[in-house]
């Protein structure tokens, strides 16, 4: 409805300006027929630059427009993603006081209180990287680590018993990082993979003359070639509903695009025949 007013309300402005060039035009060329080609001289180069204005007017308008819908979507998101952990926390709790359980029972509740207790941080850390990021507020430490290095702490996230990833790379790959920017760039594209439907998912490192990239690829559903420009951008969720389905908030892609270039390097997509892959962009290390 806003869109559709705003849209009008331009329409209309932009006629009454014509409509009212063009009546002091021909009163002009009423009183002074001489002045004709100074008139359509000045007339062209008025139109042209009203035609100019209406379009960024209409782009920024839409733009606005679009921004305003993400974040929407994203507090409606963060309502429901906060929402859930905390009501199944209140849940276990209640649980808890109303009944007497054995010692193993106790411990499956406080591990499945403290899973949910996770997801409202992991949620609540998003949100302030993202604010400290639009404020550039974030500090980036860089210093030069091998694949290997980074690997030995890193694959302990992602334990064998519960992800089936499998690890590529070269022994001489260093590069320049900050370990806590990469480690939440590589955790959030890894998660995503799993997130969205992948049975396996691939990190390889690889050298070149120009950065070292990290390849994040898997067999999920991968991403819709009408998301693919949007995919970074921040609040940006795809109107798919299979996709929307899933929890999220439209952030983890834009915070991973941004910590990347903190860093000096970037970030891009790379479509593939099934899956998606990701490939982070890094500087060389010494």
């Amino acid at each position: 409805m806003k869109s559709s007013r705003s849209k009008t309300l331009l329409v209309l402005l932009s006629i009454y300006i014509l409509m009212q060039f063009c009546w002091w035009g021909y009163l002009l060329l009423q009183s002074n027929s001489e002045k004709m080609l100074m008139v359509f001289g000045e007339g062209t180069v008025f139109l042209a630059m009203l035609f100019l204005g209406i379009w960024r007017l209409s782009k920024s308008i839409q733009q606005e427009l679009s921004l305003h819908k993400r974040q929407s979507n994203f507090l409606l998101s963060v309502t429901h993603e906060l929402k859930t952990p905390l009501a199944s926390v209140q849940l276990i709790l209640q649980t808890m006081l109303r009944r007497s359980f054995e010692q193993d029972q106790i411990k499956e509740f406080t591990e499945k209180a403290l899973e949910e207790n996770k997801k409202s941080q992991e949620l609540i850390e998003h949100i302030l990287k993202a604010s400290g990021l639009e404020q550039k507020a974030l500090n980036v430490h860089l210093n030069s680590f091998s694949a290997e290095d980074f690997l030995n702490g890193f694959v302990q996230l992602f334990p064998e018993s519960k992800y089936n990833i499998t690890w590529k790379n070269p022994q001489n790959a260093r590069f320049l990082c900050d370990i806590n920017m990469l480690t939440f760039i590589l955790k959030n594209l890894i998660e995503n993979s799993f997130k969205y439907g992948a049975k396996q998912v691939e990190v390889e490192f690889s050298s070149n003359s120009k950065h070292v990239e990290i390849k994040v690829s898997d067999n999920g559903i991968g991403v819709l070639e009408v998301d693919r420009p949007y995919i970074f951008d921040k609040f940006y969720r795809s109107g798919d509903d299979k996709i929307r389905d899933r929890s999220g908030t439209g952030l983890g892609l834009y915070i991973a695009r941004e910590m990347a270039l903190l860093q000096g390097g970037q970030i891009n997509y790379q479509p593939l025949t099934e899956g998606a892959c990701f490939i982070v962009s890094l500087p060389h290390g010494k």
